[in-house]
Protein backbone atom coordinates (compact mmCIF):
# COMPACT_ATOMS: atom_id res chain seq x y z
CA UNK A 1 0.00 0.00 0.00
CA UNK A 2 1.05 3.20 -0.64
CA UNK A 3 0.46 6.36 1.68
CA UNK A 4 -2.72 7.59 0.36
CA UNK A 5 -4.13 4.40 -0.01
CA UNK A 6 -3.34 3.67 4.03
CA UNK A 7 -4.76 6.57 5.39
CA UNK A 8 -7.82 6.49 2.42
CA UNK A 9 -8.54 2.86 4.30
CA UNK A 10 -8.12 3.82 7.71
CA UNK A 11 -10.38 6.81 7.54
CA UNK A 12 -12.97 4.39 5.64
CA UNK A 13 -12.30 1.84 8.64
CA UNK A 14 -11.40 -0.78 5.92
CA UNK A 15 -8.16 -3.09 6.23
CA UNK A 16 -4.93 -1.66 5.69
CA UNK A 17 -1.29 -3.54 6.03
CA UNK A 18 -0.04 -1.22 8.95
CA UNK A 19 -0.65 1.95 11.22
CA UNK A 20 -0.36 4.79 9.79
CA UNK A 21 2.31 6.82 10.88
CA UNK A 22 1.69 10.42 10.47
CA UNK A 23 2.61 12.74 13.50
CA UNK A 24 1.57 16.02 13.76
CA UNK A 25 3.99 18.34 12.08
CA UNK A 26 4.35 22.12 11.42
CA UNK A 27 6.47 24.50 9.11
CA UNK A 28 9.11 24.49 11.51
CA UNK A 29 10.19 21.05 11.52
CA UNK A 30 10.20 21.80 7.48
CA UNK A 31 12.23 25.08 7.45
CA UNK A 32 14.63 23.66 10.67
CA UNK A 33 15.65 20.62 8.12
CA UNK A 34 16.43 22.38 5.23
CA UNK A 35 18.16 25.39 7.26
CA UNK A 36 15.37 28.26 5.64
CA UNK A 37 14.92 31.25 8.34
CA UNK A 38 11.51 32.43 7.62
CA UNK A 39 10.39 36.23 8.54
CA UNK A 40 7.45 37.11 10.55
CA UNK A 41 6.00 38.44 7.23
CA UNK A 42 6.69 35.41 5.12
CA UNK A 43 6.16 32.68 7.94
CA UNK A 44 3.12 30.43 6.63
CA UNK A 45 3.87 30.36 2.68
CA UNK A 46 7.46 32.53 1.60
CA UNK A 47 7.51 33.29 -1.75
CA UNK A 48 11.57 32.01 -2.10
CA UNK A 49 10.63 28.50 -0.16
CA UNK A 50 8.09 26.18 -1.68
CA UNK A 51 6.53 24.63 2.37
CA UNK A 52 4.60 21.98 0.39
CA UNK A 53 6.81 20.42 -0.89
CA UNK A 54 9.10 20.31 1.08
CA UNK A 55 7.01 19.15 3.59
CA UNK A 56 6.45 15.69 1.72
CA UNK A 57 10.45 15.68 1.23
CA UNK A 58 10.28 15.84 5.34
CA UNK A 59 7.95 13.12 5.44
CA UNK A 60 9.80 11.10 2.90
CA UNK A 61 13.07 11.35 4.83
CA UNK A 62 11.73 9.69 7.35
CA UNK A 63 9.29 7.41 5.93
CA UNK A 64 5.91 8.78 7.33
CA UNK A 65 2.35 8.56 5.94
CA UNK A 66 1.59 12.24 4.63
CA UNK A 67 -1.22 14.08 6.13
CA UNK A 68 -0.47 17.19 4.95
CA UNK A 69 -1.74 20.11 7.28
CA UNK A 70 0.33 22.87 5.32
CA UNK A 71 -2.92 22.39 2.82
CA UNK A 72 -4.88 24.67 4.99
CA UNK A 73 -6.15 28.28 3.95
CA UNK A 74 -3.84 30.05 6.23
CA UNK A 75 -6.20 33.40 6.33
CA UNK A 76 -7.94 35.58 9.68
CA UNK A 77 -10.63 32.56 9.75
CA UNK A 78 -7.50 30.19 10.93
CA UNK A 79 -6.36 33.21 13.24
CA UNK A 80 -3.84 33.90 10.58
CA UNK A 81 -3.80 37.47 9.05
CA UNK A 82 -0.28 37.92 8.20
CA UNK A 83 -1.31 37.69 4.71
CA UNK A 84 -5.21 37.48 4.65
CA UNK A 85 -7.12 38.11 2.19
CA UNK A 86 -10.72 37.23 3.46
CA UNK A 87 -11.89 39.90 6.47
CA UNK A 88 -8.98 42.19 6.13
CA UNK A 89 -9.57 43.00 2.17
CA UNK A 90 -11.22 45.85 0.93
CA UNK A 91 -15.37 45.28 0.05
CA UNK A 92 -18.25 47.24 -0.32
CA UNK A 93 -19.14 49.75 2.83
CA UNK A 94 -16.30 47.21 4.51
CA UNK A 95 -12.66 49.96 3.74
CA UNK A 96 -9.83 48.61 5.98
CA UNK A 97 -6.21 50.31 7.41
CA UNK A 98 -3.79 47.98 8.46
CA UNK A 99 -0.87 49.70 10.68
CA UNK A 100 1.78 47.57 11.53
CA UNK A 101 5.07 48.60 14.13
CA UNK A 102 8.32 46.33 13.63
CA UNK A 103 10.41 46.41 16.27
CA UNK A 104 13.31 43.56 15.59
CA UNK A 105 11.29 40.06 15.84
CA UNK A 106 8.14 41.26 17.30
CA UNK A 107 5.38 43.20 15.35
CA UNK A 108 2.10 45.03 16.28
CA UNK A 109 -0.17 45.11 13.65
CA UNK A 110 -3.38 47.44 14.26
CA UNK A 111 -6.56 46.60 11.80
CA UNK A 112 -8.99 49.58 11.74
CA UNK A 113 -12.45 48.80 10.32
CA UNK A 114 -14.84 51.72 8.82
CA UNK A 115 -18.47 51.32 7.87
CA UNK A 116 -21.40 53.25 7.13
CA UNK A 117 -22.68 51.95 10.56
CA UNK A 118 -19.37 52.26 12.58
CA UNK A 119 -15.98 51.25 13.17
CA UNK A 120 -14.04 47.81 14.33
CA UNK A 121 -10.47 47.18 15.43
CA UNK A 122 -8.12 44.70 15.76
CA UNK A 123 -4.88 44.47 17.21
CA UNK A 124 -2.78 41.40 16.91
CA UNK A 125 0.49 40.89 18.29
CA UNK A 126 3.66 38.45 16.76
CA UNK A 127 6.92 37.04 17.77
CA UNK A 128 9.52 35.23 16.14
CA UNK A 129 10.45 32.81 19.10
CA UNK A 130 13.41 30.48 17.97
CA UNK A 131 14.87 30.61 14.53
CA UNK A 132 12.11 28.78 12.61
CA UNK A 133 8.85 29.76 14.26
CA UNK A 134 6.34 32.76 14.46
CA UNK A 135 3.93 33.01 16.81
CA UNK A 136 0.92 35.32 17.29
CA UNK A 137 -2.03 36.37 19.96
CA UNK A 138 -4.66 38.77 19.63
CA UNK A 139 -4.66 41.57 22.20
CA UNK A 140 -8.25 43.06 21.24
CA UNK A 141 -11.01 41.53 19.31
CA UNK A 142 -13.27 42.71 16.24
CA UNK A 143 -16.22 41.45 18.33
CA UNK A 144 -16.93 43.60 21.79
CA UNK A 145 -20.23 43.93 21.55
CA UNK A 146 -23.82 42.87 19.98
CA UNK A 147 -23.51 46.23 18.27
CA UNK A 148 -19.79 44.92 16.76
CA UNK A 149 -21.32 41.53 15.88
CA UNK A 150 -24.24 43.33 13.88
CA UNK A 151 -21.27 45.25 11.52
CA UNK A 152 -20.01 42.61 11.18
CA UNK A 153 -22.82 40.60 10.05
CA UNK A 154 -24.13 43.45 7.87
CA UNK A 155 -20.90 44.28 5.70
CA UNK A 156 -18.28 41.75 5.69
CA UNK A 157 -16.82 39.97 2.90
CA UNK A 158 -18.90 36.93 2.06
CA UNK A 159 -17.06 34.03 3.78
CA UNK A 160 -15.83 32.18 0.63
CA UNK A 161 -13.90 35.13 -0.25
CA UNK A 162 -10.63 33.26 0.11
CA UNK A 163 -7.20 32.28 -1.36
CA UNK A 164 -7.32 28.41 -1.78
CA UNK A 165 -4.03 27.66 -3.57
CA UNK A 166 -2.57 26.44 -0.44
CA UNK A 167 -4.30 23.29 -0.63
CA UNK A 168 -4.27 23.03 -4.77
CA UNK A 169 -0.54 22.86 -4.74
CA UNK A 170 -0.76 20.28 -1.71
CA UNK A 171 -2.90 18.15 -3.18
CA UNK A 172 -0.55 17.63 -6.41
CA UNK A 173 2.55 17.82 -4.25
CA UNK A 174 1.19 14.97 -1.69
CA UNK A 175 0.09 12.81 -4.60
CA UNK A 176 -0.72 9.28 -3.38
CA UNK A 177 2.17 9.83 -0.60
CA UNK A 178 -0.68 10.71 1.64
CA UNK A 179 -3.78 12.87 2.12
CA UNK A 180 -4.27 16.57 2.37
CA UNK A 181 -6.03 17.97 5.53
CA UNK A 182 -7.04 21.03 6.04
CA UNK A 183 -7.48 22.91 9.07
CA UNK A 184 -10.59 24.82 9.60
CA UNK A 185 -12.14 26.66 13.12
CA UNK A 186 -14.84 24.40 14.56
CA UNK A 187 -18.21 25.91 15.79
CA UNK A 188 -17.08 27.17 18.80
CA UNK A 189 -13.51 27.50 18.19
CA UNK A 190 -14.44 30.04 15.92
CA UNK A 191 -15.94 32.86 17.99
CA UNK A 192 -12.91 32.92 19.58
CA UNK A 193 -11.17 34.47 16.12
CA UNK A 194 -13.35 37.10 17.20
CA UNK A 195 -14.34 37.75 20.09
CA UNK A 196 -12.30 36.86 23.76
CA UNK A 197 -12.02 33.80 25.00
CA UNK A 198 -13.74 34.34 29.05
CA UNK A 199 -16.68 36.03 26.70
CA UNK A 200 -17.83 33.81 24.68
CA UNK A 201 -17.48 31.12 27.31
CA UNK A 202 -19.95 33.91 29.13
CA UNK A 203 -22.33 34.56 26.53
CA UNK A 204 -24.76 31.57 26.63
CA UNK A 205 -25.51 32.45 30.31
CA UNK A 206 -25.34 36.22 29.80
CA UNK A 207 -26.98 36.49 26.45
CA UNK A 208 -28.15 33.10 25.43
CA UNK A 209 -29.64 34.69 21.99
CA UNK A 210 -26.35 36.79 21.43
CA UNK A 211 -24.40 33.71 21.47
CA UNK A 212 -26.80 31.19 18.93
CA UNK A 213 -27.04 34.40 16.86
CA UNK A 214 -23.28 34.22 16.35
CA UNK A 215 -22.63 30.28 16.64
CA UNK A 216 -25.18 30.02 13.79
CA UNK A 217 -23.69 32.56 11.60
CA UNK A 218 -20.20 31.69 11.91
CA UNK A 219 -21.35 27.71 11.79
CA UNK A 220 -22.71 28.83 8.20
CA UNK A 221 -19.74 30.75 7.63
CA UNK A 222 -17.57 28.08 8.13
CA UNK A 223 -19.67 25.52 6.04
CA UNK A 224 -19.18 27.61 2.66
CA UNK A 225 -15.18 28.06 3.36
CA UNK A 226 -15.20 23.95 4.10
CA UNK A 227 -17.42 23.44 0.85
CA UNK A 228 -14.63 25.29 -1.39
CA UNK A 229 -11.97 23.81 0.45
CA UNK A 230 -12.88 20.58 -0.48
CA UNK A 231 -13.41 21.38 -4.24
CA UNK A 232 -9.52 22.78 -4.30
CA UNK A 233 -8.36 19.61 -3.41
CA UNK A 234 -8.88 18.36 0.88
CA UNK A 235 -8.93 15.09 1.74
CA UNK A 236 -9.64 15.69 5.38
CA UNK A 237 -10.60 19.04 7.04
CA UNK A 238 -9.69 18.95 10.69
CA UNK A 239 -12.17 21.13 12.99
CA UNK A 240 -10.59 22.84 16.00
CA UNK A 241 -12.13 21.87 18.89
CA UNK A 242 -9.78 22.14 21.55
CA UNK A 243 -11.47 25.52 23.50
CA UNK A 244 -14.49 23.43 25.00
CA UNK A 245 -12.92 20.63 26.71
CA UNK A 246 -13.62 19.24 30.19
CA UNK A 247 -13.14 22.86 31.56
CA UNK A 248 -16.21 23.42 30.21
CA UNK A 249 -18.26 20.15 31.34
CA UNK A 250 -20.40 17.82 29.57
CA UNK A 251 -23.75 20.11 30.10
CA UNK A 252 -22.27 23.06 28.70
CA UNK A 253 -20.95 20.54 25.33
CA UNK A 254 -23.95 19.03 25.00
CA UNK A 255 -26.35 22.17 25.75
CA UNK A 256 -23.94 24.77 23.36
CA UNK A 257 -21.82 23.12 21.62
CA UNK A 258 -22.21 19.75 20.72
CA UNK A 259 -25.31 20.05 17.44
CA UNK A 260 -23.62 23.35 15.92
CA UNK A 261 -20.50 21.09 15.84
CA UNK A 262 -22.32 17.74 14.18
CA UNK A 263 -24.18 20.36 11.47
CA UNK A 264 -20.81 21.19 10.41
CA UNK A 265 -19.37 17.94 10.03
CA UNK A 266 -22.32 16.54 8.52
CA UNK A 267 -22.17 19.43 5.77
CA UNK A 268 -18.07 18.35 5.51
CA UNK A 269 -19.33 15.26 4.44
CA UNK A 270 -21.89 16.01 2.23
CA UNK A 271 -19.18 18.12 0.17
CA UNK A 272 -16.79 14.86 0.31
CA UNK A 273 -13.98 14.83 3.26
CA UNK A 274 -14.02 12.82 5.99
CA UNK A 275 -13.33 14.88 9.06
CA UNK A 276 -10.76 14.67 12.00
CA UNK A 277 -11.74 16.07 15.14
CA UNK A 278 -8.87 18.52 16.84
CA UNK A 279 -8.98 18.64 20.82
CA UNK A 280 -5.32 18.45 21.91
CA UNK A 281 -6.15 19.65 25.47
CA UNK A 282 -8.89 17.91 27.82
CA UNK A 283 -11.05 15.95 26.92
CA UNK A 284 -12.00 13.30 29.45
CA UNK A 285 -15.35 14.55 30.92
CA UNK A 286 -16.36 14.62 27.70
CA UNK A 287 -15.20 12.74 25.12
CA UNK A 288 -17.72 10.20 25.51
CA UNK A 289 -20.08 13.05 23.73
CA UNK A 290 -17.89 12.71 20.71
CA UNK A 291 -19.21 9.85 19.87
CA UNK A 292 -22.48 11.91 19.06
CA UNK A 293 -20.92 14.31 16.42
CA UNK A 294 -20.52 12.31 13.43
CA UNK A 295 -16.17 12.77 12.90
CA UNK A 296 -14.16 10.03 11.31
CA UNK A 297 -11.52 10.61 13.68
CA UNK A 298 -10.18 12.07 17.03
CA UNK A 299 -6.81 13.23 17.39
CA UNK A 300 -4.97 13.79 20.03
CA UNK A 301 -5.48 12.07 23.14
CA UNK A 302 -3.32 14.26 25.17
CA UNK A 303 -2.57 12.08 28.49
CA UNK A 304 -1.15 14.45 31.73
CA UNK A 305 -0.02 16.35 31.99
CA UNK A 306 -0.71 18.50 29.32
CA UNK A 307 -4.15 16.71 28.96
CA UNK A 308 -6.37 14.58 30.99
CA UNK A 309 -7.00 11.36 28.62
CA UNK A 310 -6.34 8.30 29.88
CA UNK A 311 -5.48 5.95 26.87
CA UNK A 312 -7.69 2.57 28.44
CA UNK A 313 -10.24 4.53 29.41
CA UNK A 314 -10.68 6.03 25.53
CA UNK A 315 -10.34 3.00 24.15
CA UNK A 316 -13.16 1.96 26.74
CA UNK A 317 -15.51 4.82 25.82
CA UNK A 318 -15.12 5.81 21.97
CA UNK A 319 -16.62 4.06 19.35
CA UNK A 320 -14.59 1.69 17.69
CA UNK A 321 -15.33 2.80 14.26
CA UNK A 322 -13.72 6.09 15.23
CA UNK A 323 -10.43 6.53 14.00
CA UNK A 324 -8.16 7.70 17.22
CA UNK A 325 -4.26 9.50 16.44
CA UNK A 326 -2.31 10.43 18.82
CA UNK A 327 -1.21 10.15 22.22
CA UNK A 328 2.38 10.33 22.37
CA UNK A 329 3.77 13.35 24.11
CA UNK A 330 6.34 15.47 21.92
CA UNK A 331 6.66 18.75 24.42
CA UNK A 332 8.68 16.25 27.29
CA UNK A 333 8.74 13.22 26.09
CA UNK A 334 10.20 13.33 22.68
CA UNK A 335 12.70 15.65 22.57
CA UNK A 336 14.32 14.36 25.84
CA UNK A 337 13.33 10.63 25.96
CA UNK A 338 16.13 8.03 24.61
CA UNK A 339 15.45 6.42 21.05
CA UNK A 340 15.36 2.99 23.60
CA UNK A 341 12.34 4.68 25.54
CA UNK A 342 10.44 5.68 22.27
CA UNK A 343 10.96 2.53 20.81
CA UNK A 344 9.20 0.93 23.74
CA UNK A 345 6.74 3.62 24.15
CA UNK A 346 5.27 3.02 20.81
CA UNK A 347 6.04 -0.42 20.94
CA UNK A 348 3.49 -0.44 24.27
CA UNK A 349 1.21 2.06 22.51
CA UNK A 350 0.45 -0.17 19.13
CA UNK A 351 0.06 -3.58 21.47
CA UNK A 352 -2.92 -1.59 23.18
CA UNK A 353 -4.37 -0.58 20.56
CA UNK A 354 -3.78 -3.64 17.93
CA UNK A 355 -7.17 -5.43 18.92
CA UNK A 356 -9.62 -2.34 18.26
CA UNK A 357 -7.39 -0.87 15.41
CA UNK A 358 -8.82 2.54 13.33
CA UNK A 359 -5.57 4.00 14.99
CA UNK A 360 -2.76 6.52 13.27
CA UNK A 361 0.14 6.94 14.84
CA UNK A 362 0.79 10.62 15.90
CA UNK A 363 2.38 12.78 18.65
CA UNK A 364 -0.31 14.96 20.49
CA UNK A 365 0.69 18.26 18.30
CA UNK A 366 3.22 19.51 16.79
CA UNK A 367 7.26 19.33 17.77
CA UNK A 368 9.47 22.46 18.18
CA UNK A 369 12.46 22.80 16.97
CA UNK A 370 15.28 21.10 17.50
CA UNK A 371 13.74 17.66 18.42
CA UNK A 372 16.78 15.09 18.31
CA UNK A 373 16.60 13.21 14.56
CA UNK A 374 16.95 9.83 16.05
CA UNK A 375 14.15 10.45 18.37
CA UNK A 376 11.52 10.93 15.20
CA UNK A 377 13.83 7.77 13.67
CA UNK A 378 13.10 5.72 16.55
CA UNK A 379 9.67 6.90 16.44
CA UNK A 380 9.43 5.80 12.61
CA UNK A 381 11.27 2.66 12.59
CA UNK A 382 9.09 1.42 15.66
CA UNK A 383 6.13 2.25 14.31
CA UNK A 384 6.96 0.11 11.17
CA UNK A 385 7.85 -2.50 13.59
CA UNK A 386 4.87 -3.21 15.90
CA UNK A 387 1.98 -1.47 13.28
CA UNK A 388 1.30 -4.44 11.94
Amino acid sequence: MNGRERLLNTFRRESVDRVPISPFLYCNAVYEMFGYKPDIDNFWDPEDFDVIEKYVEYCDYFGFDVLCIMGTVFDFYNAVNFRDKSVFRAWEDWDVAVADERKGNAKRRTVTIRTPAGELRYVENYRQISTYTVVSAPEEYLIKSPKDFEILRRYAPPADVMDCRMVSRARQAVGDKGLVLSSLGGAFNILNVFRKLEDIFMDPLLDEGFYREMVEYFSGWLIKRAQKIVKAGADVIEIGANLATSAVGPAFFEKYVLAYEKRLIDAIHQAGAFVEYHNCGDAARIMHLYNELGMDAWGYLTPPPFGDVDLGEALRVMRPDIVLRGNIDQIEFMPHATPAQIRERVRELLLAVKSRGNWILSTTDWWFDGMPYENIRAFAEAGLEYGR
